[in-house]
């Protein structure tokens, strides 16, 4: 039998979009943890906590990712490669 592994879903800047997340999923059944680090995002004109890990097991993966589609949210903010690209495009 596989071990259940907690892995990123996704993260997001606002502790309140952290919350709303962790609360839909476990009202759905979902197993969820927020993890928060510690450290300060400096950027032009002030400070930012650092990005909100929401995490969940490995086997509700399918399940939490049509649950988030379906509620119309926006909130991830996870870096993809693709994102690296995106952002030389624009300079």
């Amino acid at each position: 039998m596989n071990e259940a592994k907690w892995v990123k879903f996704m993260e997001v800047f606002e502790r309140s979009h952290a919350d709303l997340v962790e609360s839909y999923f476990k009202a759905h059944g979902i197993e969820t943890e927020v993890v928060q680090e510690a450290y300060y995002e400096y950027k032009i004109g002030g400070a930012a906590l650092g990005r909100i890990q929401i995490l969940i097991p490995n086997y509700q993966l399918d399940e939490a990712q049509k649950l988030y589609v379906a509620s119309g949210w926006d909130f991830d903010t996870t870096e993809t490669d693709d994102d690296e690209g995106e952002e030389e495009d624009q300079k």
